[in-house]
Order: C-alpha cells, then structure tokens, then sequence
C-alpha cells in the first residue's frame, strides 16, 4: 500500500508517494487510533490508582461550594470534576479525573486533524506520537484534574475550526466555522488563564498573515472574538464580586523577584522543566523548528510559530525576572508546537526511519514506566520499604499519598459524633484533610494562605464549637519544633483543650508521615458592655 502525501494549501514541501510508503508503510490515521486507544487505557488505569495530587485534591473540594470562578483559576478546570461527583454522587479518583483523562485523547484527535491538515498524515502521526507520550500531556494535562487538559482541548478545537479560513485554502461555511472557533475559544478562556496569550497570538496571525488580512475583511473573526469574551464573564463577574483578587494572585505570581533584577538560575530551571516536560529530544526540536519558522517557512509553519512562540517567550522571560515561575506555565504553547516536530519527522523519516522509530519506542517505553513506578510507589511505597524503617525526605511525603490513616483510624467518624469541625494550617493540606474526610465535616483553614477556602460559606461552622486541629509532620529531628510551630499558628483563633495525638499515615505498613491532632475550641466572643448610666451626680 502506497501512503500520498497530499499538500492542502499550507505550503508545505511534498515528497514522492514510494518514498513516504517506505518510510511509513502503515496507515497512519490506523496507527494514530492505535496508539491513542493505548494510551486512553493506560491513562485510566493510572487514574484509578494514583492519589489525587493537592491540586487535584484542592479542586474537587473547593468546588463543593459551587461558584462562578474560583480564586486560581477559571471556573471549568474545577466544574468538570465537580459535574462528575455531583452525578455520581462519589468523589472517587477515577470518576473525577475521568473527563480530564477524555478529554486528553480527544485532544490527540484534534491534534492529528489539524496537522492532517497542514501538513499531510504522516506530520500527523508523528504529531500526535510525540504529543501522546510527552510527560506533561501523558500525565498532567491528559490525566490530573487540573485546567490544562480543557484548555488544550478546547484551544485545539478552535484551531481546526480557523485553520482552513487561515491557511487561505477552503473558505466553505467560513462564518460558521468562526461562530463555533469563538465558542471553543470562550471555553478555553473559562478554564485558564494562559488561553489570554492565545488569543493575543490569533490576533497577530490574523494581522501578519495575507490570509488572516483577508478574513479580518469579514465578520468572522469579529463574530468570533465576541463569543469568545463571553467565555471571560464568569470571571470578571465573580472577581468584581471579590476585588480581583484573582488577577492579583496570578500577576503576583509571575513578578516576584525576591529584591533581584534577574534570575538565570530560575530561567535554567525552567527550561530543564520544559525539557523533561515534553520529551528532551523532542524539545530541542521543538524549538529548533519555531526558530527556523520565525525567519523562513510555509504558511503552515507561520501560523504555528505564531500559535505557538508568543506562551513559550513570554514565560521564559517571566522566568528569567521572576523567582518563583513554573516550567509547565508555557506547555500551551509548545502544543502548537507538536505539528511543527510533526512536519520534522515526516521529512527525517526518509533518511532516518530506524531511529526515528528507536526514538519514539524508548519514549512509549520509558514514560510510562517511571509513571507506573509512582504509581507503585505513591501507593505501596515498595521501591524503598525494604531499604527504610521509614520515609526519608526524597521518598513520599504527605503531598504524595492518601490520608487513609483518618479514616482507618475512625478519627473520622469521631469528629462527626462530635459534631465537630477541622483546622488546617494551610490550603495544601486542607485540601488533603477535607478529600479524605468527605463533605459533611466543615473545615476552617488559617489565615496565612487560604485560597479559595477563605470564599466557601459554610453555615454550618456557625453553630458548632468542638473542633480538630489535624497537620502533618515530616519525620526530622526537630518534630517538637514542628508541633510548636502548630500549637502558636492554632493559638488567638482556637484554644487548645485537651491532650495532644500522634497518627502515623502508613503503606503497607510503612511509615510515611505522622499527623498531630489537637483538639480545639473557639473561645467565646467577649459580651458587649451594657449601657449603663451612673447614677445622678457620679462621674
């Protein structure tokens, strides 16, 4: 069977029918099925075993008190997996990370269809290959219950509904397709923020392209824009209602220099991130190929430099004067770099076929496997409980595991017989406390840092007194200081009323972290002076 590579208006180079056959003698739409449906299963059986991450943890319970948009994020990277536990009436790993998981396949389709598109099957086989087992989109956006799998979603999909109208070649139902690119692109602006950088980078295609010049001609891109902003309502309605806190905290994040103009150290970090994030090898492509498109290329390589530069550049200088950015903050700009590594290994491919395939069967390999080995690890601490009589600082720690030792223990259904409430110290670990106690157990977290917490009205605290200060402790030397720590952050707000318990969270019998639990009351609101007046002729 011979495999055509057919040019669709983009621009690219083609190449003759028997060479790509030899070098790619499956189909590759068959191949692409394939290897998603792979995955999809992999990816379920991770998600129905690994613990919910803190910020996954953090999602599930803040969304319990249904809100508008929430203090990190936009509101769909929380709704999705709260619409799934309200339907099923369980909040267990699985149901809510399921549509995330979904989610992350459809996008792999959405991938292959726009590089089909730009560049021919085999750019799209090579896409989606290299997409599938990179660990961001393998672990975190295509498994974790965190916003960047309905953004990349969602920004996928508008850009195969623009594509044909921007790449100049098919212009059928072009006001259509436009209507439903500002709904898929509205989406993606409610479920984080980052998709704002994608939109700035559609509206430069639409200005340094002839064909983006020419739709900006007709009412599609401006009918698009405006169903788009419909998408940022929510947000700005809820952050009206709250001092915009959120774009507070966001901007926050990304200008803290801690008193220094730069920072190469937090840069280097970052960019060693995105290496491990999207494959090394597959990033020095990546951005080997958006460096060669800035300066020449087809229209296709245009369009995705542009999709694709304007995320990594802005948050790699944010990195280099900031001292607190995240590697993962431009993954969705290098997403739109996957058709470009894709169009690069379609034209390797026919030198190189042997390698290229070694490549990418050590990544399916090696993935997965470091993801199954936490996996295993989160879950039976088995790689180091023969070694260890308990964890040490690099093995996991209370961030990584459950906290089944609350409800093993019954100190659960205590606190409910108590009628009682939980203090946390901070948002991380309430985040822990209320996954693991469930819904009916109100819990207050400290000033200091509590996210959304501070915004989840629970009337239920009003009537209730008897509390449970519950923190987790890291095995150190110094866990005396760590519970004086606990006992001065509880001390103004709760008093203190009884004796001190030591709980130690265990896999398989191995001790990972102990918890401190202190039982604890308000004290009584001071009562108001009563008005009074002296008697006549007193002072």
């Amino acid at each position: 069977m011979q495999i055509e590579e057919t040019w669709q208006g983009a621009g690219v180079a083609t190449w003759p029918a028997s060479s790509a056959a030899r070098a790619f003698p499956f189909h590759p739409a068959s191949q692409m099925a394939l290897l998603v449906a792979v995955f999809l299963a992999f990816r379920i059986a991770l998600a129905s075993v690994i613990p919910l991450s803190i910020d996954e943890a953090y999602a599930v319970v803040v969304s319990r008190s249904h809100s508008l948009s929430y203090f990190d994020h936009p509101p769909i990277g929380f709704a999705l997996a709260r619409f799934m536990a309200d339907v099923s009436g369980c909040e267990c790993r699985l149901v809510v990370r399921l549509p995330y998981v979904v989610l992350g396949s459809l996008s792999a389709l959405l991938l292959f269809a726009l590089t089909r598109y730009a560049y021919g099957a085999i750019a799209a086989f090579w896409a989606v290959a290299w997409y599938t087992v990179a660990p961001f989109f393998l672990i975190s956006a295509g498994h974790f219950v965190v916003p960047d799998g309905p953004l990349d979603f969602f920004l996928l999909a508008a850009a195969c509904l623009a594509a044909p109208m921007l790449l100049g070649a098919d212009s059928r139902f072009a006001l259509l397709r436009w209507c439903a690119a500002g709904v898929a692109l509205g989406l993606a602006l409610a479920s984080k923020y980052q998709a704002g950088l994608f939109c700035i980078s559609a509206l430069l295609v639409l200005l340094l392209t002839k064909p983006g010049r020419a739709q900006l001609a007709t009412a599609g891109p401006w009918v698009a824009g405006a169903i788009a902003a419909l998408g940022l309502l929510p947000v700005v309605i809820w952050n009206m209602d709250h001092g915009w806190i959120s774009l507070a905290f966001q901007s926050g994040r990304g200008t803290a220099n801690d008193g220094h103009l730069l920072h190469p150290g937090n840069l280097a970090v970052t960019l060693l991130g995105q290496a491990l994030y999207v494959w090394p090898p597959i990033w020095a492509v990546a951005m080997a190929c958006l460096w060669r498109g800035a300066w020449s290329g087809t229209a296709a390589d245009r369009l995705f430099v542009l999709l694709s530069a304007l995320p990594v550049v802005f948050f790699d200088l944010i990195a280099l004067v900031s001292a607190h950015s995240l590697p993962h903050w431009s993954m969705s700009g290098f997403l739109f770099a996957f058709p470009l590594v894709g169009q690069w290994c379609a034209v390797f491919s026919l030198r190189r076929p042997r390698l290229l395939v070694v490549s990418i069967v050590v990544a399916a390999v090696v993935v997965p496997l470091l993801a199954t080995g936490f996996a295993v690890q989160a879950t039976t601490a088995a790689l180091t409980r023969p070694f260890f009589q308990r964890a040490s600082k690099f093995d996991v720690n209370w961030q990584l595991v459950d906290w089944s030792a609350l409800s093993d223990s019954k100190v659960a259904d205590e606190i409910r017989r108590a009628n009682g409430y939980v203090v946390a110290t901070n948002w991380m670990q309430a985040a822990k406390l209320a996954y693991e106690l469930g819904p009916d157990i109100p819990i207050v977290v400290l000033p200091g840092d509590p996210r959304h917490f501070q915004f989840m009205d629970d009337r239920r605290l009003a009537g209730q007194t008897k509390g449970f200060f519950i923190g987790a402790m890291n095995f150190r030397d110094d866990e005396a200081a760590q519970e004086k720590a606990y006992r001065d952050s509880v001390g103004g707000l709760f008093v203190v009323d009884g004796d001190a318990r030591h709980m130690t969270q265990r896999l398989s019998g191995f001790p990972v972290f102990d918890m401190l639990i202190l039982p604890v009351t308000r004290p009584a609101p001071p009562l108001p002076e009563a008005n009074v007046q002296p008697p006549r002729g007193q002072p």
